[in-house]
């Protein structure tokens, strides 16, 4: 404990956001697919997929992020240490897109200007922006860095075939969170920190694809083991420091808010109810709610994964949800989370940290000194949850992450025009909300030395 006691405070001092200026409805998706609207905006909790215009892509969306980031802080390319991207959608399998956004924003701020920089991209799914984090703060605390902030940047486009069982969970976003000493928004609790990690095959892409292969409900499986080897370790943790006097405690009554991986929102909500009853399994109130709904079926003969995924075990969750004592936990403190995230869809490695910002955005009450439970889970796979005490300057800067009026923003696209963004079909000059004032994919290269290469400019 004394050691803990002699740490630097690190954590997130801002974030900034960028979605794409369009949108697909899901109740158009789902006519134009000849399915019931209820099954993806109840059925998955996803009203609105944000889709890239013809000019975007993951590196467009990360600079701009960046951008607005120092933009509102007033930074200069020397206050910067690093640029760390964290992405599973990036064009080139040798360069970090973190490259491409220094080259980006020297274009606003000279050239040169950020060539001191370091600048390593992250790859682990959807898990990779949560460890790109951890890595920075672990730097800045070392007291290893030259300047005083770096940046982390989760950018990402979620994108299956057309027609396919994935396409309504389909979305695009990128976050920027600025890191270092003393924050005024978030405090890491580095001890505690607990991993989860198995070599799986439940969700990836083949260099040679553009689209994901997915195993979906074997996903799902791997989801809720590996977050809850990740929650023990917490948990584990939290008793060794002295914060949970056993590991028979509620770990729950130790979190006040918490944002999970979202491929769909309907998803988290599995995942916090696994971890309640996990959580809450050898604890009094326990005996009650399995009083109304029965005892938890048997894992005899079934490995983590095909427990989770069983007929037996999903309609035991389902009646879990269902009662009083779960819907209070979870309007407490996970609701908040979706409420952006059902109006961007999937987003990969920015997904979770989406969440906080919409906790930000739409939580009334004081949040000075509340711990946020960050769980986080990439397949392939791997899982971390971690947390964060919120500071008392949080509602300066919570006050301009205006991601709501983002989405307010937007402009509908039909079903035809979504399917053409899709398929290529649009070249990167046909944009449908012209660009102005952002970065912008103006060619890819096409000789022998430069094939394949993308070329960015900013537009005026």
């Amino acid at each position: 404990m004394g050691e803990t006691l002699l740490m630097k405070q690190v954590g997130i001092d801002d974030i900034a956001t960028y979605v794409p200026k369009i949108y697909l409805d899901a109740e158009d998706m789902a006519k134009a697919r000849g399915v019931p609207p209820e099954k993806i905006t109840k059925g998955l909790g996803i009203e609105k997929l944000s889709i890239p215009d013809a000019h975007e892509d993951a590196a467009t969306m990360a600079a701009m992020a960046t951008l607005m980031l120092m933009e509102k802080n007033n930074l200069q390319p020397e206050d910067i240490d690093f640029i760390h991207v964290a992405t599973e959608t990036g064009p080139d399998a040798s360069k970090p897109i973190s490259c491409y956004v220094q080259g980006m924003l020297e274009q606003r701020y000279g050239k040169g200007s950020f060539d001191h920089i370091g600048a390593p991209e992250t790859k682990f799914a959807c898990v990779g922006a949560t460890y790109a984090m951890i890595d920075r703060l672990a730097y800045i605390a070392s007291g290893w860095n030259r300047a005083p902030y770096s940046i982390v940047v989760a950018t990402d486009i979620a994108k299956y075939e057309l027609n396919s069982s994935g396409e309504p969970t389909q979305g695009a976003a990128a976050i920027a969170l600025l890191l270092k000493e003393n924050p005024r928004l978030l405090v890491y609790e580095p001890q505690f920190t607990g991993f989860g990690t198995v070599d799986d095959r439940d969700f990836f892409r083949p260099v040679e694809r553009t689209t994901a292969v997915v195993n979906g409900q074997y996903s799902v499986g791997c989801y809720l083991r590996d977050m809850r080897i990740a929650t023990d370790a917490y948990k584990r943790n939290m008793v060794k420091a002295g914060m949970l006097k056993s590991l028979n405690e509620s770990l729950m009554d130790k979190i006040d808010l918490a944002s999970f991986h979202s491929p769909f929102p309907k998803m988290v909500q599995y995942a916090f109810a696994s971890f309640l009853i996990h959580d809450w399994r050898n604890l009094p109130k326990w005996n009650q709610i399995s009083q109304k709904i029965g005892p938890e079926p048997s894992r005899e003969k079934m490995t983590d994964v095909e427990f989770y995924i069983s007929d037996n075990y999903k309609d035991y969750r389902k009646n879990f949800t269902n009662t009083e004592e779960f819907i209070k936990e979870y309007e407490a403190k996970v609701a908040d989370s979706l409420k952006a995230i059902s109006l961007i869809g999937n987003s990969y490695t920015a997904s979770v940290w989406l969440g906080v910002a919409s906790h930000f955005e739409h939580r009334k009450d004081d949040l000075t000194g509340k711990r946020i439970g960050i769980g986080s889970y990439g397949s392939g796979s791997s899982a971390i949850v971690c947390s964060f005490i919120v500071q008392p300057e949080y509602k300066e800067v919570v006050k301009n992450i205006k991601l709501t009026y983002k989405l307010n923003k937007r402009q509908k696209i039909s079903v035809d025009v979504y399917e053409d963004l899709h398929e290529g079909r649009r070249k990167l000059n046909e944009s449908i909300n012209p660009p102005k004032n952002e970065f912008v994919l103006d060619s890819i290269g096409t000789s022998e030395t430069d094939f394949g290469y993308r070329y960015y400019k900013y537009i005026e």
